[in-house]
């Protein structure tokens, strides 16, 4: 009789522990898939948020130049007022004009049949002052234009007739929230500025929803590299 009710003890003891068993292993797989879950919706975050910010870089953010600036907005519509840049327009003419307004070399702003405009924002991230030799779009060169130097930013009027930005082709340095280009092509630490790009004679006419590639020589090894979206404001 004894014997019985020490091997029924040991019987329902065992019952137990698989009792025990069978919900530790159902709470660990729980844990587990919430973890994945977890895991999975931050990636999501990451990666939907850098392209709400229209920091859409490639494959070359990898390399240390692209870690020193950082691209935080762009405005490439036929709209007016780019990146709430008053006066700062381009036609509704579904494209962003390049070599198609540029046949008589005239300089002239877009309402008046001239190249139209790019308008990019950065930030350079690094410890030390950068300078930005060149930009080129889908490959083609722009250059800093020295006659926007302390000029402010008249886009009312023709360069012909008094107006002041960048030539075709070139492209001049805004400070945020001020019409004064800048005096050259530095930005310092830390600063953020617009960078203020006229299409010319070799820039193909761009069509509207279209990835327009920018890369932006600051004097190091490997360009700063960027993909950017043709009619979109970020």
């Amino acid at each position: 009789m004894n014997d019985n009710f020490k091997f029924n003890s040991k019987l329902e003891k065992n019952s137990k522990l698989c009792k025990r068993r069978g919900v530790a292993d159902i709470i660990s797989t729980m844990l587990l898939m919430g973890l994945t879950v977890t895991g999975a919706t931050t990636l999501t975050y990451f990666v939907n948020d850098s392209f709400v910010t229209g920091n859409l870089s490639t494959v070359s953010s990898l390399n240390t130049a692209t870690k020193s600036v950082q691209l935080l907005a762009y405005d490439t519509r036929d709209s007016t007022t780019l990146l709430q840049l008053s006066n700062l327009d381009n036609e509704l003419d579904q494209k962003l004009c390049g070599v198609s307004c540029t046949v008589d070399f005239s300089e002239k702003i877009p309402s008046n049949g001239g190249s139209e405009f790019i308008m990019i924002k950065i930030k350079n991230t690094g410890i030390n002052s950068i300078f930005l030799e060149n930009i080129q779009l889908n490959n083609v060169l722009h250059t800093w234009d020295s006659q926007t130097s302390g000029a402010t930013l008249n886009t009312l009027q023709d360069l012909s007739s008094g107006g002041n930005y960048p030539n075709d082709g070139k492209f001049s340095i805004l400070s945020i929230s001020s019409i004064v280009q800048s005096v050259n092509n530095e930005i310092q630490s830390g600063k953020t500025v617009n960078l203020l790009i006229k299409l010319g004679p070799g820039d193909q006419d761009i069509s509207l929803n279209k990835g327009i590639r920018v890369l932006l020589n600051i004097g190091s090894i490997d360009p700063v590299e960027f993909l950017i979206e043709s009619g979109n404001a970020r």
